[in-house]
């Protein structure tokens, strides 16, 4: 029984099969080097959401926080003003 030499077309065949292996390996690589950058990229985001919902708490808070200023600040002044009208009064006896 003797052994015949692979052809050469199946030698190139071959030698194609690897090397498209090896592309196939390098690209599964990437893809999972991708695959972890973006899951790195959407836990920021996740992040980047809290804090942007902390934020708009926040300047909600200071919304009413000026507006119960502004409610003290008339409020005083319409005292103020009162007061500044009873004390402006004089009182002369009639009788």
């Amino acid at each position: 029984m003797s052994t015949a030499a692979p052809s050469p077309q199946l030698l190139q065949r071959v030698a194609e099969k690897k090397q498209e292996l090896e592309h196939l390996l390098v690209l599964r690589q990437l893809a999972n080097h991708l695959e972890t950058h973006f899951d790195g990229l959407s836990e920021k985001f996740d992040g980047l959401t809290q804090g942007n919902q902390a934020v708009s708490k926040v300047l909600g808070n200071w919304a009413d926080v000026v507006r119960t200023i502004d409610l003290t600040e008339n409020y005083a002044s319409q005292e103020l003003e009162e007061d500044q009208e009873r004390s402006s009064l004089v009182r002369i006896p009639t009788a």
